[in-house]
């Protein structure tokens, strides 16, 4: 990768990050506009490109990820609308007016232009965050075997996360706190029950000290908003020493509305520093929400549990060994506090955490160690907070047993998260790229083995331990607080922190804002959320018409539970035709059906750069690309147009060999025949690639499309699934070839084009290429043979059966075509075809389960009747 692109996307990635999140800090943008979400991903992700960039130097980089920096560099230019004409070297030139470090503020035009783009450019703003997540999968080495997603430690070593609070706070500050938050009587005449005004200690990173809340009481009130400066204070003549008992009596009952900053001197208590300032915010007492109903009612976000719970990590480790540990924290012992109505805010709330200050109450804390031979966590207190990470990942609160003996309780405690983190580890996160780094920080905390070992067990004789273990002494206690807080703060706190920080662009004393979740609509017995697998397709008539589109809902489903499985691996489709023209139009509008295509030949002129200039093969593309979205595509040129067709066998069959060898495709089709002594090596070819794949390749082809001719080569190949014509109601088309005697019925699909795929091509050079016919009826087969191998791949991820083996079947043009046939209803008057129509099945068989019974019925039928050939080597032809 040449160092000037890697330069200069590092520092634009940073840029745009930057104006991103000034605009969201000045209120320019605001959370309840549609582009706020996609706009703080796309920062979230160009300030971790520009951290991983950061912690590799220039020459690593691949040659696939530098070309993937160069487009979105590109890409990131677009954004502040270039001038017209813009183009090649130009553009780059251009580039260099914005590529410069910031100095100061962003540029007012650069943020505008952004907000403008985000407001403006929604799909396009989608797409810009897909590549940011294709690039960080390759920076991260996200690959199916290996997506550890290590932090970079040169980005952890720069991190600041804070003091250690527990000296501070074990120096008389907790106290002194303690004592002046105890309510005067000359103040307050009528106090009950617990003497101590209530506090809160605020989690949350703040620029400077410590964030207090007092209030007069639990119901009435305003909260009171105290800073307590950690940094020694030059005291000069102008401070305020605050009375011992009641100190905070006066300032409460006088509701100042301002925030008020403190010192504590060894000696002398708190004083007053400094003059008021104006409260960050007004918060009314008496309505507080603990953490576990937030994680209730409210939806959280990637980014809000990321900074949730790095707030929450680093306060544990700044307090760890403090007094604010005599309650253990918890969800339901973490508040959050509403703001007073009419805020900013005031629908939202501020994802800020509050733990109370346990004045007065003896130690009820977890223990730090706890020797007990049969505990399988001895560390109870870092159980106690990785149980916390694991409730605000899962957004949800964990069960807990309920035992009477305390180990037991600990033991069935730790059980159960462990197996909790299961579901964490399989959650998606909206395709959160980094959540790695999240559930891993988590499992660290649930396995005790990772926090210092105990004492050897003590030798044990029949009759129980020969010599008990001895009791740590003080000093052996000390250093075995530090060494977790160490190991703690290495491997929990910091990535959590590089996640909020580097990803998130987190900021102390910035507070975000949750929505509460939208309530679940109530549906009707008839309401089609109500099928089994939640996404009835199908629950209205179906219009023949729209088969196209009904194709393509039925696979942006698989798509998405392939995406929320995290099945990766793609199906590829290698098309043999006149090629692709990607200049038209729609590849223009659509930038990611040029993505789609990963590789190309052309045997006809050996050019290479790709070409079509007859458009069926164009046509073939187009209609695989709206069946199967989510399948990569091969093309191989064989052919000017269809007339040559007879004269191109041997283009191809070194196109099949192609496809099946170095190409891997799991579907190659042609939509042409020639007559079988025309063949040439066709047959030949084919062979060699089904004996090197161990038949785990798929054929189809055109039956033809002469009623007066037999069936085609390579239609008629044993290895082939010939594929016929029909309407969109399922009638055959006139034009079919002659069924051959041998096959009791034959496999048939939609020929005729639909009105938007003619509309696209009426604008081409092409206008009379779409016409019906068995070539679109075996585009449209393809595709729809991808879709099912697409979702045969993440049945079993759905649900666990003992014959899901049997799924693998479908990856032969035998299994294909024996699931094809169950997606075609009998029809009595044409008995001869069977017509496939996918979206009848869907309807037919509404939910996974079902299909899924199908699908393993279908190819265990293959698995029994036809045992698979063995694997061999491919024969040179």
């Amino acid at each position: 990768m040449d160092e000037d692109t890697y330069t200069r996307l590092r520092e634009r990635s940073a840029e745009i990050a930057k104006a991103i999140y000034a605009a969201a800090g000045s209120q320019r943008m605001t959370p309840s506009e549609a582009c706020y979400s996609v706009a703080q991903n796309v920062a979230a992700r160009l300030y971790l490109i520009n951290v991983y960039l950061g912690s590799l130097p220039p020459y690593w980089i691949e040659p696939d990820v530098g070309d993937l920096c160069h487009s979105l560099l590109k890409d990131l230019l677009g954004i502040t609308t270039p001038p017209k004409g813009l183009s090649g070297s130009l553009l780059f030139r251009h580039l260099g007016r914005f590529s410069q470090p910031s100095s100061g503020a962003n540029p007012p035009d650069l943020e505008t232009s952004l907000l403008k783009f985000f407001r403006a450019q929604h799909t396009t703003a989608q797409k810009l965050m897909s590549t940011c997540d294709e690039l960080l999968a390759k920076l991260a080495r996200d690959d199916a075997e290996n997506d550890a997603q290590e932090v970079p430690q040169s980005a952890l070593k720069k991190l600041n996360c804070g003091a250690d609070m527990s000296e501070y706070f074990n120096g008389g500050v907790f106290d002194a706190l303690q004592l002046i938050s105890k309510c005067n009587p000359k103040f307050h005449k009528n106090v009950v029950g617990d003497p101590w005004h209530p506090a809160r200690l605020c989690l949350d990173e703040t620029e400077v000290g410590i964030r207090v809340l007092v209030s007069p009481t639990t119901e009435t009130g305003d909260w009171q908003e105290f800073c307590v400066r950690t940094q020694p204070e030059s005291l000069g003549d102008e401070y305020l020493p605050l009375p011992e008992q009641g100190g905070f009596c006066d300032i409460l009952e006088k509701q100042i509305t301002a925030r008020v900053s403190l010192s504590f001197i060894k000696g002398r208590g708190f004083t007053i520093v400094g003059e008021a300032q104006q409260p960050q915010q007004i918060l009314p007492a008496g309505r507080e929400e603990s953490l576990a109903t937030v994680l209730r009612k409210y939806d959280l976000k990637p980014k809000d549990k990321v900074l949730l719970a790095s707030a929450v990590a680093r306060a544990y480790w700044q307090y760890y060994d403090s007094d604010m540990m005599r309650t253990r924290w918890t969800s339901d012992t973490i508040w959050f506090i509403p703001e007073e109505k009419g805020g900013a805010q005031r629908d939202q709330l501020p994802l800020c955490a509050y733990l109370s200050f346990p004045f007065g109450s003896s130690d009820g804390s977890s223990k730090d160690i706890f020797l007990d031979l049969f505990l399988t966590h001895r560390y109870p207190r870092i159980l106690d907070v990785g149980v916390l990470l694991l409730e605000i990942g899962l957004g949800e609160k964990c069960p807990t047993g309920n035992k009477r003996d305390l180990v037991a309780q600990l033991n069935t405690n730790h059980m159960i998260a462990t197996k909790t983190l299961e579901r964490l580890e399989k959650a998606t996160w909206d395709g959160f790229l980094n959540k790695k780094v999240f559930d891993r920080a988590v499992k660290f905390c649930l396995d005790g083995k990772n926090f210092i070992k105990a004492p050897k067990k003590p030798k044990t004789s029949r009759l129980g331990p020969a010599n008990p273990p001895k009791p740590m002494t003080v000093e052996e206690q000390k250093k075995g607080v530090i060494e977790r807080r160490r190991i703690f703060f290495q491997h929990v706190v910091q990535p959590l922190a590089w996640l909020a920080r580097e990803g998130f662009k987190a900021q102390p004393g910035l507070i975000t804002y949750v929505s509460e979740k939208r309530p679940e609509p109530q549906l009707g017995p008839t309401d089609p959320a109500q099928q089994p697998d939640g996404e009835c397709l199908f629950h209205a008539e179906i219009v023949p018409k729209m088969w196209l589109e009904d194709i393509k809902k039925i696979s942006a489903s698989v798509e998405r539970k392939r995406r929320a499985q995290r099945i990766k691996d793609p199906v590829r489709v290698a098309i043999l035709d006149t090629g692709l023209n990607t200049d038209l139009p729609i590849f223009e509008k659509k930038p990611s059906l040029k993505h789609a295509v990963k590789d190309c030949i052309d045997f006809v002129d050996g050019a290479s750069a790709m070409t079509d200039t007859f458009g069926h093969g164009t046509l073939m593309a187009r209609i695989v690309m709206e069946c199967a979205p989510g399948a990569e595509i091969l093309v191989a040129r064989v052919a000017r147009n269809s007339k040559e067709l007879k004269t191109s066998r041997e283009n191809i069959r070194k196109a099949i060999l192609w496809a099946g060898q170095p190409g891997k495709a799991d579907i190659i089709f042609t939509s042409f025949g020639v007559s079988r002594e025309d063949e040439g090596g066709i047959g030949e070819a084919i062979e060699a690639v089904e004996r090197e794949r161990g038949e785990d390749i798929i054929f189809f082809a055109s039956a033809g499309n002469s009623d007066t001719d037999d069936e085609s080569f390579p239609a008629c190949h044993a290895s082939v699934v010939a594929v016929y014509a029909t309407d969109k109601h399922g009638v055959p088309l006139s034009s079919n070839a002659a069924a051959p005697g041998q096959k009791a019925c034959v496999l048939g699909t939609y020929g005729e084009p639909p009105d938007s795929l003619r509309a696209e091509f009426a604008t081409t050079p092409y206008p009379g290429i779409c016409e019906a016919g068995s070539s679109i009826a075996t585009a449209a087969m393809a595709g729809i043979g991808a879709a099912m191998l697409a979702y045969a791949a993440v049945l079993p991820s759905l649900e666990e059966r003992p014959c899901n083996h049997v799924l693998k079947r479908l990856r032969t043009s035998r299994g294909m075509e024996e699931l094809l046939f169950r997606l075609a209803p009998e029809a009595k008057a044409h008995p001869w075809l069977r017509a496939v129509k996918p979206p009848v099945f869907w309807k037919n068989k509404p939910n996974d389960s079902i299909r899924h019974c199908v699908f393993i019925d279908a190819l265990s039928d293959v698995e029994r009747l036809y045992p698979r050939r063995p694997r061999g080597p491919a024969k040179k032809i």
